[in-house]
């Protein structure tokens, strides 16, 4: 559910901000440049900010997300010898 609202909101915020780039760019919208380009540069920004904040899914649906589950099951043993492939003497 989160991850919804979150990818919506972000994806508005970093179109509005867009749009209020372009918009500004237009020589008819001179008069009100810098109230699009603050806009649209404060737009981004608060999107940047809530990509990093809001969290995306909680740890344990992260990992159970793919069918794999949040703990490893008790019978998965760790393949035996080294992990890169390569045996030492």
């Amino acid at each position: 559910m989160l991850t919804r609202w979150k990818v919506a909101v972000i994806t508005g915020l970093f179109a509005f901000g867009a749009l209020n780039f372009i918009l500004g760019l237009f020589p008819l919208l001179a008069d009100i440049f810098w109230i699009l380009w603050f806009t649209g540069c404060g737009a981004c920004i608060l999107a940047l900010v809530l990509t990093v904040i809001v969290p995306s899914q909680s740890p344990a649906a992260k990992s159970s997300v793919a069918g794999h589950p949040a703990t490893p099951s008790p019978t998965a043993h760790p393949a035996p010898g080294p992990v890169d492939g390569v045996s030492q003497p």
